[in-house]
């Protein structure tokens, strides 16, 4: 059962829904780029309460992506021994650099420039130029998949799921026109709180009635 003709009610009720359950993180009280970029390689397979701490001192002591660029390694490493992953720290360095020498330490604004720095996909892409540029752009990561798998009845013929077209289509289409930024959070927040991996909170879900898993499975 496919609701896309339901996707005005079903934005505004997830928009609604974060108005009252959005979660706090220092990095949505601020439109900078480079915060973004930060959190976003930090949040990678990590839970985003954990990495509170280690964006915090990273931002501290690297305030921009020249100072970041020009990091020690290894004194930047110990910053991810509470979160693990050390391979993050490489990515941080090597994105920095990149971005210091062929465009001036300016994170860019432009996709196109984004998509050839290396270590930047589509989901990192994106949310830069969203939460950091105010952008209208749509995201889909892993939560996002679940959710719009589950809501839209939308199957996949891909092995890699988060890279079909079509599902980025269906983002973009769901993505309302205005309040974009805070729906993209809301998502997010949706997909963790109530529309979880296992266990789904399918009973105190404010999108039941619409949602194609949920009429499946009942």
């Amino acid at each position: 059962m496919s609701n896309y003709n339901k996707i005005p009610e079903v934005t505004e009720i997830i928009l609604k829904w974060y108005s009252k359950n959005s979660r706090e993180f220092p990095w949505r009280y601020t439109s900078d780029p480079y915060k973004v970029f930060v959190s976003e390689i930090l949040l990678q397979r990590t839970l985003a309460a954990k990495v509170i701490p280690t964006f915090l001192k990273i931002i501290k002591k690297y305030p921009s992506v020249n100072e970041l660029a020009k990091s020690d390694i290894n004194e930047l490493k110990k910053y991810f021994e509470d979160i693990g992953l050390f391979y993050r720290a490489e990515l941080l360095k090597n994105i920095s650099k990149q971005i210091s020498i062929e465009f001036n330490g300016k994170i860019p604004e432009k996709r196109e420039d984004l998509r050839k720095i290396k270590g930047i996909g589509d989901y990192i892409c994106n949310s830069i130029l969203c939460f950091g540029y105010g952008k209208r752009y749509q995201i889909v990561d892993t939560n996002v998949v679940r959710l719009y798998s589950r809501l839209f009845s939308f199957v996949s013929t891909k092995k890699d799921i988060e890279r079909d077209p079509k599902l980025w289509e269906l983002a973009e289409l769901v993505l309302p026109e205005k309040n974009y930024v805070n729906y993209n959070y809301a998502i997010l927040d949706f997909a963790a709180l109530i529309c979880k991996s296992k266990h789904p909170q399918c009973s105190e879900c404010p999108l039941n009635k619409y949602c194609g898993y949920l009429n499946k499975i009942t």
